[in-house]
């Protein structure tokens, strides 16, 4: 504690703290968790707001959400963390127990939802956003807890295509920041197509501007979640389930469009667009596409509601090569499978003795490799007889052998369909093409990597919600909520420092956080490269009975000018390091 006197030279590590810490009052975390949380009347000490904010600078300075390693890291940094919060910093307010409770309140529906509403609207305000995109997206966590005794950790289809125990984490998230607005976990069982809708429908609390562009993937494309979005007087454009849901539609509309004799639309890069407005290189095309319009009709909140919906039918270069080289592949691994179904009788060669096996084993290959329809088949039946003499006592027979032999052929025409029908997919959107051209759309979910960068921090290294330690769901469902308010402040973090150095030029680029190369720049800053420039930051105290001048004296390692950089993209004062040699 600040208030007993040190007898010692003491030093601590302060590293990236105040940044952190600088970072978590920019989004006043302390102050919405307290006002949300009404404190039990046997609580002491720190207030929830406070335990979380300087949790969270452990967790993401540490890179560990265990809650064991905090009371002693908190020991190790209590001076720092006084004179930087201004509180009374004691080591046991931050025990297992009442870091357990934090979760716990965390946890809780009427507590996380008003931090989330307050925090998302505080967020837009202070940093000046102007909500235009919201992603719509789900990732799944794997677990080794017993899901017979959870009702969070449930068996469900993982990503692999096994199924394993796992939880689920649908998210709500602002571009271009890949800022999460709500974020909902759910059991590892729960199917996708529903929680879209809730999710849709909280982030509306929060962006109540109408006019958004909602984006998510193909499991997005329920109807009824479409109609929802329409209800809300906002836009929506996902990849339809077209194999799922309307098998025949991509052969319909290619039908069409080839008999009508229009011309394709190149789809291309901003950048690869002249400067003087005039027509860019075909060569430099992404890919080309065409749309169509039809009626939609839905039921929502019990009323039947009908608009127009635009159906882009787009066809990637790149995406077509893929999928052209992957059916070539499959084939081959096919046909091999296929081959060897009927081999020559030899030992230790096993024949398939009746047809109905023969047919089942090949619609299993066909299956697996996604290959229906793309083989001619012919097989006939083989019997050897064999005349077995009697032998002691044993009465003459003759043993009959039974085999098929499998002949197969791929089916030419039918590969050069599934060749032309390759690299494409059909997005749906009711926005208009005013606001939305072809280029535009699939532009927009190109961009869908903006929601995988978050759920790359929740898995990776930083934040990580697996490798999961807590056994309680209502520990795990509050650890995640907390996880992503970490995750909130990495991508205002990488928002603020890209906007910052465009308004200084458009070739303006941050150097000297790479290391071994401190010249390397980049002008798309990541937080955690901005953070870990913070190493080797210490303070050093030395106690009056011990200075020359019967003063007690603290030294903090000078800031380096590129250190002082990060802090004025971040829009950090250099005082939050200078103001801890103050006491």
């Amino acid at each position: 504690m600040e208030n007993k006197k040190q007898k010692e030279p003491h030093i601590e590590r302060v590293d990236d703290l105040p940044v952190l810490f600088g970072l978590l009052q920019q989004m006043r975390i302390q102050e919405i968790v307290d006002a949300a949380i009404m404190p039990h009347g046997n609580w002491d000490g720190l207030s929830h707001g406070w335990v979380i904010t300087i949790w969270l600078m452990y967790i993401l300075s540490q890179q560990d959400h265990r809650m064991e390693p905090v009371q002693e890291w908190v020991k190790n940094h209590v001076i720092t963390l006084y004179r930087l919060t201004g509180q009374e910093v004691v080591e046991l307010d931050f025990s297992d127990d009442r870091l357990a409770l934090c979760l716990k309140e965390l946890s809780k529906q009427a507590v996380w939802h008003p931090i989330e509403a307050e925090l998302g609207v505080n967020l837009l305000r202070i940093y000046d956003l102007k909500p235009e995109i919201v992603r719509l997206d789900a990732t799944v966590g794997t677990v080794s807890h017993d899901p017979a005794e959870h009702t969070l950790f449930k068996v469900g289809k993982a990503k692999n295509g096994l199924y394993e125990t796992q939880f689920k984490i649908m998210l709500a998230s602002l571009d271009p920041l890949g800022l999460p607005i709500v974020v909902d976990v759910e059991p590892g069982s729960a199917a996708d197509d529903p929680l879209y809708v809730p999710c849709y429908q909280r982030a509306k609390q929060i962006i109540t501007e109408k006019g958004l562009l909602i984006v998510g993937d193909s499991k997005m494309s329920a109807l009824g979640t479409r109609g929802e979005i329409v209800v809300g007087e906002d836009y929506y454009l996902m990849p339809l389930a077209w194999l799922k849901d309307e098998p025949t539609l991509l052969d319909e509309l290619l039908k069409g469009w080839s008999e009508q004799d229009e011309v394709a639309i190149n789809i291309f890069l901003p950048q690869d667009r002249p400067e003087d407005g005039s027509e860019p290189d075909p060569e430099l095309a992404l890919g080309y596409g065409f749309e169509v319009i039809r009626s939609r009709e839905s039921v929502v909140q019990g009323e039947n509601i009908i608009w127009d919906e635009r159906l882009l039918v787009i066809r990637s270069h790149s995406y077509t090569k893929t999928m052209q080289e992957g059916l070539y592949r499959r084939l081959d691994k096919a046909e091999d499978a296929l081959k060897k179904l009927t081999p020559a009788r030899s030992r230790g060669k096993r024949q398939i003795k009746d047809e109905a096996s023969l047919l089942s084993a090949i619609e299993r290959i066909e299956k697996k490799y996604r290959v229906q329809g793309l083989f001619q088949y012919s097989y006939q039946q083989e019997v050897k007889e064999q005349q077995i003499r009697a032998y002691k006592g044993k009465p003459a027979r003759t043993e009959r052998q039974v085999r098929y032999q499998l002949t197969v052929s791929r089916n030419q025409a039918a590969i050069a369909e599934a060749e032309a029908q390759a690299g494409w997919r059909i997005y749906a959107s009711n926005a208009p093409s005013e606001k939305l051209s072809l280029s535009q759309a699939v532009l927009a979910y190109r961009d869908q990597y903006l929601a995988e960068n978050i759920f790359r921090r929740l898995q990776g290294k930083l934040l990580s919600i697996t490798p999961l330690y807590v056994q309680l769901d209502d520990h795990a469902q509050g650890l995640f909520h907390l996880l992503t308010l970490g995750s909130r402040l990495l991508a205002l973090g990488d928002y603020q420092a890209k906007r910052a150095l465009a308004k200084e030029g458009p070739d303006t680029q941050l150097t000297g956080i790479y290391q071994g190369n401190s010249k390397r720049g980049t002008a798309r800053p990541t937080t955690e490269r901005m953070l870990m420039a913070f190493d080797q930051i210490n303070l050093l105290l030395i106690p009056s009975e011990m200075s020359a001048t019967d003063q007690e004296i603290c030294f903090v390692t000078p800031l380096s000018p590129v250190q002082e950089r990060i802090l004025a993209l971040l829009g950090l004062p250099t005082t939050l390091y200078t103001s801890l040699q103050l006491g």
